[in-house]
């Protein structure tokens, strides 16, 4: 509720009483009172915005991660694209001692944020393979907007280790698996950014898929994309055990995208007990 000072105070009973006992028609009177009210109460509710953040959206990002699946299909034969968690820091540290490296808007996240990104990629695990790996073109993080207004941190896109079969599990069951044996465990290790810079985080994984059932297409191994966008706080609220995987999934945002609908945001709700 919004404090008013005492001369503000004195200047609205003075025109109740100037409206109450020098006019003789009470209706006017009624709406002239509504008037002043809710006048009173707008000004009470008016909220400067939060500034818009000079860093591209998050949208943009995991779009860019859901068309590069096809890395993943490249990845598949030699295992050419992916990443160890250790050549990554190596990668972070020597931009970061670049003198003359031109500086981005999220730069000055990046040094900020500097060692709870390098605890996140040393520590991170998930339960499909030994050793996390990423797949990338240039680099699996970016600081970036969630609606304009709000820090997030983007990591991308980790490998899962599994391929699933289809004709043994549904995409639906695929999907979850992603989330609980690859998402939610690498997130773990998201634990040491605490200074409330960064209120959103954000994985993607990438995943393939086996289909031999009749019908279906003869690619050897269908890549599909996985990305869960949720907020810090209920994140760690939900590692911490306070909150349960649905209530985590209930504020959170999953997309999904296969080689189909890559070029577009496809959101989805999984059930979870």
């Amino acid at each position: 509720m919004t404090m008013c000072s005492s001369g503000t105070w004195d200047h609205w009973i003075f025109e109740f009483q100037l409206i109450i006992f020098t006019q003789n028609r009470p209706m006017k009177n009624l709406l002239t009172i509504a008037a002043i009210i809710a006048g009173i109460s707008v000004q009470a509710q008016v909220r400067t915005p939060p500034p818009r953040l000079d860093l591209p959206p998050l949208s943009r990002y995991i779009l860019a991660t859901q068309e590069n699946m096809g890395l993943y299909v490249q990845n598949l034969a030699d295992k050419s694209q992916e990443h160890d968690v250790n050549s990554i820091i190596l990668d972070i540290e020597k931009y970061l001692n670049e003198p003359q490296h031109p500086k981005a808007p999220s730069d000055q996240y990046l040094n900020k944020e500097f060692n709870p990104l390098r605890h996140f990629f040393l520590t991170t695990t998930n339960k499909t393979t030994v050793a996390t790996t990423f797949i990338y073109p240039v680099n699996p993080y970016q600081f970036c907007a969630y609606n304009d207004t709000a820090v997030a941190l983007y990591m991308f896109a980790e490998k899962d280790g599994n391929t699933y079969s289809l004709d043994k599990i549904t995409e639906k069951k695929a999907i979850r698996n992603v989330l609980e044996q690859c998402i939610l465990p690498s997130l773990k290790a998201i634990d040491e950014f605490k200074d409330g810079q960064v209120k959103y985080v954000a994985l993607s994984v990438y995943y393939g898929c086996k289909d031999t059932r009749q019908g279906a297409p003869k690619d050897p191994v269908t890549p599909y994309c996985l990305t869960l966008v949720t907020r810090l706080d209920e994140l760690q609220q939900y590692e911490a055990g306070l909150i349960t995987l649905k209530g985590l999934v209930a504020y959170s945002e999953l997309y999904y995208a296969d080689p189909d609908n890559s070029k577009t945001l496809n959101k989805i709700q999984i059930s979870a007990e």
